[in-house]
């Protein structure tokens, strides 16, 4: 591992690299502005106000993401706008979301007063099934080896490229797949989608199997139809393009070789004291980029993250946290002269 690889002054050559997407939809640039304050409401514990962006958010793009309908239950239920959250309640039931018997019964007590609301969306089986298997295809070796990828770069690259090409012939006759014609992936606490990892696994810095498809523009077009949110919108075109275009600031933690777990650091930049102008313009930069898809900036998004270690409640990101293990203590200790431990962080 190159041990400066994540740190600030190793994206300096990565990101200008790639084009500029933008989000020109004006709706869903507004649902975006409205959602992402409605998160700032709720760290600050502002949920009367939150429920309300909330609520005019949804007026603004008729099929909000599933995280969205997550949190503006929570928000409702919280503030008990009980109406409102069995309403979001419904909507995530006919994605697919499964919920326990309890939590019917403790946050709705006589749910027959509340307006039944029919489903709006249709579950498309057939497109369901192709997805997963091509999913199979992507994961199978990747299973197999156990971790040793290199061991079946042969397989994993012609199982790649099979999927990949299978997904984009997919994407181009039916459309860009979302909860709203696919459901929810049970597995997936963040509503991450299975077939996202296919496009992951097409990287452009793949050492192991050679990129196929650069899913790029299929992705800023499902972005302006509101198929994709943002931010994994912006972590896929950073995996693509190798860049690193969205995402800045990033929560880090370390695992040492007894499986003692070591969290949670900062780069040292998340203070504005630390930066000098360069850093200060690339940050700048950055921002820029996330704003044209329709995401917070940097410095907000690392605040949700660190709202999100001690507050379960709610999603907002599909990345949270990213680990390192090293062999040797004092590696680890090297990379650390450059972080800050939140715990000694006002933030």
């Amino acid at each position: 591992m190159k041990q400066l690889s994540f740190l600030i002054f190793a994206l300096l050559s990565l990101i200008n690299k790639a084009q500029s997407f933008e989000l020109k939809d004006k709706s869903l640039i507004k649902y975006y502005e409205l959602t992402n304050e409605a998160e700032k409401k709720i760290i600050n514990n502002n949920l009367t106000e939150a429920n309300a962006l909330y609520k005019e958010a949804f007026n603004e793009f008729k099929h909000p993401h599933a995280k969205d309908l997550h949190n503006s239950m929570k928000v409702a239920l919280k503030t008990n706008d009980l109406e409102t959250a069995y309403i979001y309640y419904q909507s995530l039931k006919c994605l697919g979301k499964n919920f326990s018997d309890e939590f019917l019964a403790e946050n709705f007590k006589n749910p027959e007063q509340y307006k039944k609301q029919l489903c709006q969306n249709t579950i498309d089986l057939k497109y369901k099934k192709s997805l997963d298997s091509l999913f199979k295809v992507d994961q199978f070796y990747r299973k197999v080896s156990g971790g040793d990828y290199v061991k079946y770069k042969k397989e994993i690259t012609k199982s790649d490229s099979i999927a990949s090409l299978g997904l984009l012939k997919l994407i181009q006759k039916k459309g860009f797949p979302n909860e709203y014609n696919i459901g929810l992936e049970m597995n997936s606490w963040v509503y991450f989608h299975d077939f996202y990892l296919i496009i992951w696994h097409q990287l452009a810095n793949n050492s192991i199997s050679n990129q196929k498809v650069n899913f790029s523009k299929e992705i800023e077009k499902a972005l302006n139809q509101g198929k994709i949110r943002p931010d994994i919108a912006g972590f896929l075109f950073d995996l693509n393009n190798g860049t690193y275009d969205y995402s800045y600031f990033k929560i880090y933690q370390f695992i040492t070789n007894d499986g003692k777990i070591d969290c949670c650091y900062v780069n040292n930049t998340f203070l504005p004291d630390n930066r000098t102008d360069k850093v200060k313009s690339l940050i700048d930069n950055v921002n820029n980029k996330r704003k044209l898809i329709g995401l917070s900036s940097t410095e907000d998004e690392i605040k949700k993250n660190i709202f999100l270690l001690n507050n379960k409640d709610y999603v907002f990101l599909s990345h949270t946290i990213e680990g390192f293990n090293f062999k040797n203590d004092s590696d680890a200790e090297n990379m650390k002269k450059n972080l800050i431990k939140l715990d000694d962080t006002p933030h």
